[in-house]
């Protein structure tokens, strides 16, 4: 525990300080389940400024920010204010810090006349628990949360209770039992909570009703007031009954008032006025009428009455469950419905009613099913369930809503009749329509569905009718400056269906109350291939100007292999670890977009480069800045894209994101990264190394390189962290090996260095061109074919040729053999018309790197289609290294358009004897080995995938450039064909690689070649 420097003050937050707050957070990680993200100012004052707080409390030991409590409206519910947030710092812990924040919270609630203050935790937080509890919450026993609601600012607002709280310390004087447990008891379906108090002086307790948020007994030492009836469900639109109890405990009479009129669903009224000697009991009728079955995230419809005992006034109030006879819900099993064939939909009714009866379900007639049956009737024991089957006939795609007719019949013979209606979705292929269900709006187009939660506007999405959504939401949009959680709360004003040739409209209108005179229409857009786009307009149809509009798109998703974009790479968080939004930070994210993979298929989300997008907490704001509106003047947001499966790959959707017509795929780098500043080195250099997390999270462990180990702790507040490493006796290709201990993670790596030494020598014979790198030597002679036909390591010739003849073999007349680079479609016969020639050349790649070896120019002069193109074929080496980087560059388009040609990139493998090679690859489940030469066997390579001789010790890696398709191989009898393709308009081609090794080595660690680029 921390010894304060001074008596710890509460103070309302301010940008000053914003670094106090974050140092908070980053000091408060171990209480939130050991998070390591890390907070800073800027993003302190971000949040704070986009908060919807009407205050924030902070607790500050002279400068050091102690403690958190946030005080906003509770977006769930009316009549409530709530805690967001309440934190106090570990060291700081003991100091009763987190009492005094709440009594803070709770002083401005009763000051504002808010009746309640709502806020959630964890079950398993049982440090605060009790001290919420003693401040008076109560927590609700719900399974779908841990919410807690504290009545006291109700309590002490209330003028009947005043005089009791002159004589009693609601805090000090409470005998509530305090358990760590959900709290209430249970009576006729009512839950009921009870505070209660006690001193030398007097005493007092308080019942308040769960559902109606509201007082219903009152006990002092003066009186007993109380506001029950029978049962807390209630069938809608039958009479019942409700009383109010006042019993007198003192000498005097008491004088009593009370009144009560019907609010929107609840009818009743009534009033008397007497005076109460001994007890008195006031009875009233009442009925509710139809409508939406109340939620436990909502007040209930409720009794309401005022009384007044010797002239001081109070509420009593009781929530109410409205029931019909049965609740009767539908479902459809399949995801598609096909016309004309018999199907079924399942109807599952629960009988409400405390006996046994008879239930009749009439269906009308319709034209889009054609039911077996109109009229269903089954029996239903009393508070029990059936599910029955109706068989149909769906005639016509779409939703279907009848509104059937229930005549419930009771063992007495009485019948109950009423009218409900249910809803199901028959979904087909290229059908696009929208309707409406008890909880949602939807729309539907094929497989994809929308669905806007009517509580709340949370819109999830599904390629279903299960009740299984995509791990995707769209959670309430916000106005402002500042924002709003209004909307979560307010019904919208209309909600409509459009239907056009290619997709389905749904469009919500808000109108603010807020920010008077602004209405907020949001539109979702469903294509027929799973994409989805939306989209805010905002008018202001008022008479004011507001000065500064903004609009809020808040999302959340369950992310799975994903890709971001920081810090100018493509980023991928492993499948393993879960991604968590908050685990960003802001300030890195360099791209419109994210991507992910998980086991519910690919998954993209994009925005309008105008927009502002980046993590907040748990959520991914995408918000868009309006600025003046004007009365009369519009503002629309920018298209925010959801691709559901739409686009199968990473690099498909950047493209879209971008709006490119052609991307060229990115490469990939992990979340945990480590990586030589360099891959080719100098003989006498000692290369650095880099470790990088791009998660808002500070490196804090041991990196780990052969026997020495570096230390690197979170106070020296790093996200990378370089090392320099002596290479004592380098090789020509070196594997370092690296381990990272930290951040609950070991991470082991593998990193590739190139050690270039001695000359790459060339010569010429006749008309064939050698270069000779030490270990490699190749041979082209373009008299023969533009191509090289010889690719010799270590005494070992691997590739088959024909040289210096051609011949026809195989598939192939004329075949040539060896290696070489071309457009897709042009034969044998039609390159060796073309006029084609070889040289020696040096060439410097991206970090400065000579390369040399070939270079084979063609130029086409006889093809129609490829007249007046000039291409070049290099294939070029560093001494001494046993790589060989080959690519192509097109020098002359000849005014022709190269987007949609392929090239092609082909090598026949051989030597002595073609059945001397041997294929491995590695699929998911084992290890394959193939012999060349023995019979027709065509593969797809994968990146562990490599060649071996007989006659040789090395093995043989083709690494194929990143905008390549995977390779194919191809071997029968005669031949061994390794092909690799790649398209798009390019000058210059990236370089594949073929690299001979004698150890065993992975793709990944091989793909570390692609950082050579020409």
């Amino acid at each position: 525990m921390t010894q304060l420097n001074k008596v710890i003050q509460i103070e309302k937050y301010h940008e000053g300080l914003a670094a106090g707050v974050a140092k908070m957070w980053n000091l408060s990680r171990d209480g939130w389940g050991g998070d390591t993200r890390v907070m800073t100012e800027e993003q302190v004052k971000k949040k704070e400024a986009n908060s919807d707080n009407i205050e924030l409390y902070l607790a500050l030991d002279g400068e050091e920010v102690a403690g958190y409590c946030g005080l906003s409206e509770y977006k769930e519910d009316t009549g409530s204010l709530y805690i967001p947030l309440l934190n106090v710092r570990p060291d700081y812990q003991g100091h009763k810090i987190g009492k005094k924040l709440l009594l803070q919270a709770l002083e401005k609630t009763v000051e504002l006349g808010w009746p309640r203050l709502d806020l959630y935790t964890w079950a398993g937080n049982t440090k605060a628990v009790p001290l919420y509890k003693k401040c008076g919450f109560f927590w609700e026993d719900r399974d779908d949360s841990t919410h807690l609601m504290n009545f006291i600012p109700q309590v002490l607002n209330t003028p009947l209770l005043k005089p009791v709280f002159e004589k009693l310390d609601w805090y000090e004087d409470s005998t509530r039992m305090i358990e760590v447990k959900p709290d209430g008891h249970k009576e006729n379906g009512f839950t009921f909570y009870e505070y209660s108090w006690q001193n030398a002086e007097t005493s007092a307790r308080v019942l308040f009703e769960r559902t109606s948020r509201g007082i219903c007994l009152i006990e002092n030492d003066e009186f007993i007031l109380q506001l029950k009836m029978a049962d807390h469900e209630v069938i809608q639109e039958e009479e019942r009954e409700f009383k109010i109890t006042v019993v007198n405990k003192g000498a005097a009479p008491l004088s009593f008032k009370v009144s009560g009129i019907g609010n929107e669903r609840v009818k009743y009224d009534f009033s008397t006025e007497q005076l109460v000697v001994d007890e008195s009991t006031i009875s009233a009728t009442f009925t509710v009428e139809k409508g939406e079955e109340p939620s436990n995230w909502h007040t209930h419809p409720s009794i309401r009455t005022t009384v007044w005992i010797n002239e001081l006034e109070c509420e009593l109030k009781l929530g109410v469950f409205p029931i019909n006879p049965a609740k009767i819900e539908a479902s459809y099993s399949g995801n598609l419905s096909f016309l004309e064939k018999e199907t079924s939909i399942e109807v599952e009714i629960t009988n409400n009613l405390r006996e046994n009866a008879e239930f009749q379900l009439s269906f009308p007639e319709s034209e889009q099913v054609v039911l077996g049956n109109n009229n269903i009737t089954t029996n239903v024991p009393a508070r029990g369930r059936k599910t029955v089957s109706v068989p149909l006939t769906v005639k016509k795609h779409g939703f279907y809503k009848p509104e059937l007719t229930i005549t419930a019949t009771k063992t007495d013979g009485q019948k109950l009749t009423y009218e409900q209606d249910i809803s199901v979705s028959f979904k087909g292929p290229g059908a696009k329509f929208g309707g409406e269900s008890k909880d949602c709006w939807h729309i539907f187009n094929g497989l994809g569905q929308i669905n806007v939660r009517k509580r709340d506007l949370l819109t999830t999405v599904a390629k279903s009718t299960s009740k299984q959504n995509l791990p995707f939401a769209f959670l309430t949009p916000k106005l402002g400056k500042p924002y709003s959680l209004e909307f979560t709360k307010k019904k919208p004003t209309s909600v409509t269906w459009e239907v056009d040739d290619s997709s389905v409209y749904l469009k919500i209108c808000l109108d603010s109350a807020e920010m008077e005179g602004l209405r907020l229409t949001q539109t979702f857009r469903l294509f027929g291939d799973g994409i989805l786009h939306t989209w805010a307009e905002v008018e202001n149809k008022g008479e004011s100007t507001h000065p500064d509009v903004a609009f809020s798109q808040p999302v959340h998703q369950d992310l799975e292999q994903v890709y971001f974009p920081l810090d100018g790479e493509v980023v991928y968080f492993s499948e393993n670890r879960i991604m968590e939004i908050g685990e960003l930070d802001p300030e890195r994210i360099t791209g419109n977009w994210y991507f992910s993979e998980g086991h519910f298929g690919p998954i993209g989300l994009a925005w309008s480069k105008e927009s502002n997008a980046g993590p907040e907490s748990w959520q991914f704001i995408i918000e868009d800045q309006f600025g003046k509106l004007e009365p009369g003047a519009k503002a629309v947001s920018g298209t925010i894209t959801l691709s559901l499966g739409a686009f199968q790959t990473v690099d498909d959707f950047i493209a879209y994101a971008e709006q490119t017509p052609v991307h060229k795929k990115a490469e990939r780098t992990t979340e945990l990264s480590y990586q030589s500043d360099q891959l080719v080195i100098k003989p006498d250099a000692d290369p650095e190394f880099t470790l990088k997390t791009y998660r808002n999270s500070y490196l804090d462990g041991t990196l780990t390189i052969g026997n020495v180990i570096h230390e690197i702790t979170a106070e020296m507040e790093k996200t990378s962290h370089s090392v320099t490493v002596p290479i004592t006796a380098s090789q020509p290709v070196s594997i370092l090996e690296a381990a990272y201990d930290g951040n609950g993670t070991e991470a082991r790596f593998r990193e590739l260095l190139l050690s270039p030494a001695g000359k790459v020598i060339s010569n010429s014979e006749g008309s064939s061109i050698f270069v000779d790198n030490g270990d490699i030597t190749l041979k082209a002679d373009p008299a023969f074919y533009p191509g090289i036909y010889s690719m010799e390591v270590n005494g070992h010739e691997w590739l088959a040729n024909s040289y210096p003849e051609l011949t026809a073999k195989s598939w192939w007349n004329p075949w040539a053999g060896g290696m070489k680079t071309a457009p897709r479609g042009i034969n044998t016969f039609s390159l060796l018309k073309e006029n084609s020639h070889a040289e020696v050349v040096e060439m410097a790649d991206c970090e400065g790197n000579k390369w040399s070896g070939l270079a084979i120019t063609t130029e086409f002069e006889e093809h129609k289609q490829w007249k007046g193109v000039q291409y070049v074929q290099y294939y070029l080496m560093l001494p001494g290294v046993p790589v060989v980087a080959s690519f192509a560059k097109v020098t002359d388009a000849g005014g022709k358009n190269l987007a949609d040609d392929v090239w092609i990139t082909d090598l026949f493998v051989g030597g002595n004897q073609l059945t001397d090679i041997q294929i491995s690859v590695i699929d998911s489940q084992q290890g394959h080995a193939y012999h060349a030469g023995s019979e027709e066997i065509p593969l797809l390579l994968d990146g562990d995938s490599y060649f071996t001789s007989i006659n040789s010790d090395d093995k043989f890696y083709l690494i194929p450039n990143n905008d390549a398709s995977p390779t194919d191989a191809y071997t029968n009898k005669e031949v061994l064909q390794l092909v690799s393709k790649h398209q798009g308009e390019f000058e210059k081609s990236a370089p594949l690689f073929l690299f001979f090794d004698e150890r065993k080595l992975t793709g990944d660690l091989l793909k570390k070649l692609r950082r050579v680029q020409f």
